[in-house]
């Protein structure tokens, strides 16, 4: 009985190696696989994982990018850089993220002790005129504050000139239902 014919394949292509074939073999003792000669010198060397000759392979490197540019300028030095550097190798700024900044956004000024203290005022006239019972003093000392700081006020920024403004309008409601309410009452009395 005749054994039948043991055909191999390439590791590369995967197709099967037929007899008369142009043929490299893998000149290692422990692996000897055939190769068709065009795989080997395409890729360069043996495929088999953990062969001596097997050929190394190069991670490639990703490219970080923004929105489609891959450099950005720095907002200190003004030099180009690469998007992913999270420190500019020429005057050592450091950013948050990959995303391009401003010099504003990258340099915080310090806060006005002086517009965080007229925050805090405007979150108190806003719970106090909540209250209802303390709407009239809110209204009046609030409303002389507010009037006599508006442009400090402004200066502290959008929520503080709101949050003042809604505490006034709560106190203003809260007396004006106060006083209908007294006003009914007083007439119901009579």
């Amino acid at each position: 009985m005749t054994e039948p014919r043991r055909q191999t394949e390439c590791l590369i292509c995967g197709w099967a190696i037929e007899p008369g074939q142009d043929v490299e073999v893998c000149l290692e003792p422990a692996c000897g696989l055939p190769y068709h000669r065009e795989c080997w010198d395409y890729l360069g060397g043996c495929a088999r994982y953990g062969c001596p000759r097997m050929v190394e392979t190069k991670k490639t490197e990703i490219v970080a990018s923004f929105w489609g540019s891959s450099q950005k300028q720095c907002p200190l030095c003004a030099e180009t850089i690469s998007v992913a550097a999270l420190t500019c190798p020429f005057c050592n700024a450091q950013f948050q993220d990959i995303k391009p900044v401003s010099r504003d956004d990258l340099i915080r000024k310090p806060e006005d002790p002086l517009l965080k203290g007229y925050r805090k005022t405007a979150v108190w006239m806003l719970i106090l005129g909540l209250l209802g019972i303390t709407s009239p003093l809110v209204l009046v000392f609030g409303g002389t504050w507010f009037y006599n700081h508006r442009a400090e006020i402004a200066r502290a920024g959008p929520t503080t000139r709101a949050l003042a403004i809604v505490a006034l309008m709560v106190s203003a409601f809260y007396i004006v239902l106060i006083g209908g309410g007294l006003l009914i009452y007083s007439l119901a009395k009579s």
